[in-house]
């Protein structure tokens, strides 16, 4: 198999949190949702049309048959605080809503989809876009660079080193999905929880599911659980890679 990598930064990132509704809460890092979206904007999948259905089939087809991992970049991960007044459709009166942004993001972004390979290969190699890709929100613009071509195979070990972002895929938390990480030097691990969409034959499903974020850190997993899920480690260059 062969995997693409490509690096993504901007000055700010919106990835919001979907279960907060009363201001915009942002994540630290893209969902696969997001993701994908942005695969497609890269090769001009649509998601679909306002009024139509949630997802387009060829939108259902690219995130059936990709797999990503993503790699934090960022030194520090900071997020700023603004309000802006939003006139409600109930009263005739403006109120402050709270917004938050993440400054100066920084990924690297690994995708596995053999079906689409050599044409997001060609894209990223051109520079070449149908859409602009942004992140999270169209204020985001996203820079896209540096892309390669990876040998990648399937890691079958349950012991693995990786500075790249872990899905655990066990629910409630197991004592059977265990790491340690080495923390110094500023280094971090943070955890957040995503609605995590996958796939159960042509059926889209919806979990909550923790994201382990490696920042400027190396954690070393062992998982004994006999049943993964959803995400594999995969070897790329040296490196175990979370994918999912």
């Amino acid at each position: 198999m062969q995997a693409v990598s490509f690096d993504i930064s901007g000055a700010f990132a919106a990835f919001r949190d979907p279960s907060v509704t009363t201001n915009q809460t942002v994540y630290y890092i893209p969902s696969k949702s997001a993701v994908v979206g942005i695969l497609g904007a890269i090769l001009g999948v649509k998601r679909d049309n306002m009024l139509g259905d949630l997802y387009s089939d060829d939108f259902l087809d690219l995130y059936a048959n990709t797999k990503i991992g993503i790699k934090v970049n960022t030194l520090y991960l900071n997020k700023i605080t603004l309000f802006t007044n939003h006139r409600s459709l109930k009263e005739v009166k403006t109120k402050p809503v709270k917004k938050e942004l993440l400054e100066n993001p920084a990924y690297t972004i690994y995708v596995l989809n053999e079906k689409r390979h050599d044409d997001l290969q060609k894209r990223l190699g051109a520079n070449d876009f149908v859409y602009t890709p942004y992140l999270g929100h169209a204020y985001c613009p996203a820079v896209i660079k540096n892309p390669k071509v990876h040998d990648a195979a399937l890691n079958k070990k349950r012991k693995n080193k990786t500075g790249c972002v872990i899905l655990d895929e066990s629910e409630p938390f197991s004592a059977d999905f265990e790491f340690t990480c080495d923390v110094n030097d500023g280094s971090t691990v943070m955890v957040e929880r995503h609605l995590h969409h996958y796939f159960v034959g042509t059926s889209l499903e919806k979990k909550v599911m923790r994201h382990w974020i490696p920042v400027k850190s190396i954690c070393e997993v062992t998982d004994d659980a006999s049943d993964r899920k959803i995400s594999n480690f995969y070897d790329i260059d040296g490196e175990a890679v979370c994918l999912y």
